[in-house]
Parts: C-alpha cells; sequence; structure tokens
C-alpha cells in the first residue's frame, strides 16, 4: 500500500484516477469497512484521505476524543482492508485554513485525481466547516468526480467511532466489538510494576499506554496477549489492583 505523508503540496500525484473517502478513520470499524468495499465496486483504486492527528486536537484540544487507534494501526488496517493508498493529512493551523473549494482542487484532485468520493453523510470541511455533502457534490460535478454520502446502522445502531469510545469507556467490550468487526485492541509499553504477581505464580505484565487512546472502563477482562510474535490467554485488570488496595490505575495483564 502506497502511503502519501508530509506536506500534502509535496505528495507524488496518483498515477491513475481513484476512488477517494475523506475522514478520520479511527477504528477502522464496520461503517468503514463497508464504505470502503462499496468504493471497491468502481473499478479503481481505494484512496483514504485521513488525517495523522484528530481535527479536533488543533480546533479545540481540550474537547479531543482519546483515539480507537495509533495512526500506525490505522495504516495496518487499511492495507488489511485491500485500501491502495493512505494519505496522512497534517491537521496544522496551515492546513486548516484551507477553504471547502481549496480542499477539494488541491487535494482530492490536484494529488488523488479523484473521480468518485464517499463520505458520511453528515460530512464537513474546509474553513470553519462551510463545506458539506451538497457542497462537495456542487464541487465534484464541476471537477469531474461523483459523491456518494453514506450512513452506516448495525443492528439500528449508528457504526461511527465516538459510539465505540462511549461503550468501551462503559466497559462493553463486547458491544464495542460488534462495531469495530473485531476485538478491541490496545497496544502499549511493558512497565515495571509491584512484581507482586511473580512471587504468588502468576507474573503480570504492566502495560503503560498513549495518553491519547482510549482504555476500557474499570474492570476485569479476559484478553489475548500477544508480545514478540507469541499469542497467550490472559486476564487483565483496568483500575486499581484490587488484591493490593492499591490507588494508582493500571492496566494490568
Amino acid at each position: 500500500m502506497k502511503v502519501l505523508e508530509g506536506d500534502y503540496r509535496h505528495w507524488e500525484q496518483m498515477a491513475t484516477p481513484t476512488a477517494v473517502t475523506v475522514g478520520v478513520y479511527d477504528g477502522v470499524h464496520l461503517g468503514h469497512q463497508q464504505v470502503l468495499r462499496s468504493l471497491e465496486a468502481f473499478g479503481l483504486p481505494v484512496v483514504v484521505a485521513t488525517f495523522r492527528q484528530h481535527p479536533i486536537r488543533v480546533i479545540a484540544p481540550e474537547v479531543a476524543p482519546p483515539l480507537l487507534t495509533t495512526v500506525e494501526r490505522r495504516v495496518e488496517l487499511l492495507e488489511e482492508y485491500g485500501v491502495a493508498a493512505a494519505a496522512l493529512i497534517d491537521f496544522d493551523e496551515s492546513f486548516r485554513r484551507l477553504s471547502a473549494e481549496e480542499f477539494v482542487e488541491s487535494v482530492l484532485v490536484a494529488k488523488l485525481q479523484a473521480r468518485r468520493v464517499a463520505v458520511g453523510t453528515g460530512f464537513r470541511f474546509g474553513y470553519r466547516q462551510l463545506g458539506d455533502v451538497a457542497l462537495l457534490r456542487t464541487l465534484g460535478a464541476r471537477y469531474g468526480f461523483a459523491v456518494d454520502d453514506v450512513d452506516i446502522l448495525e443492528e439500528g445502531v449508528p457504526v461511527r467511532s465516538t459510539v465505540i469510545r462511549a461503550l468501551l469507556r462503559e466497559g462493553h467490550v463486547t458491544a464495542a466489538a460488534r462495531l469495530l468487526g473485531r476485538s478491541f485492541r490496545l497496544s502499549g509499553t511493558v512497565v515495571p510494576g509491584d512484581q507482586r504477581g511473580r512471587t504468588i505464580g502468576f507474573p503480570t505484565a504492566n502495560l503503560a499506554v498513549a495518553d491519547e487512546l482510549v482504555v476500557p472502563g474499570s474492570g476485569v477482562y479476559a484478553v489475548r496477549v500477544k508480545w514478540e510474535g507469541e499469542s497467550r490467554l490472559g486476564v487483565v485488570n483496568v483500575g486499581n489492583r484490587p488484591t493490593f488496595g492499591g490507588a494508582e490505575s493500571v492496566i494490568e495483564a
């Protein structure tokens, strides 16, 4: 899979016309997967124009949501689902000030050669989010691409990253997995703990997770631990250590 990154003005133009979808694509959940499959039907290389960081972290960092996946994991998932190219947009102050038409002309048309564009029903874009799906269709007619807007439901529940984050924070990992299309995965660095577990025959791994990632609500969960190519069944405690009365918040498998 091709990855376009850095300043979009320096991206190499896609070699052929493409089918493009635009969004954060956090989690690459069932809704995202359905959009990708719908674009494959047009016989064009599928490109995901996404963001290295969530735009809200630039616009209003105090209310930025925790993420379901790191950008590295997002790229891995997109490749697994057959995407031809991921265009990682650096959403900074300069990019934020692009008008809706400038975004379409400079990114979708000039660099990605879009002939088909798929977005969510409530999609907004451009400076101050003045662009919407109706404007995108108008610009598409001018620049030569068709627009599809999609709204995905699973058993009557909207499949959106915000819904999945809420489910995870409440500890509903099975419901979250249904909307993700796979089990939720949390990655991090193993850090030293109290090392009590090894003295009673149950060694544990304490996981340090990046601040921007969502963590399931406090509780005890069945997990599959993957480390250095090995996979084992395990149990993880999220929250305070119940056995030793610790007040520190931990993720201990």
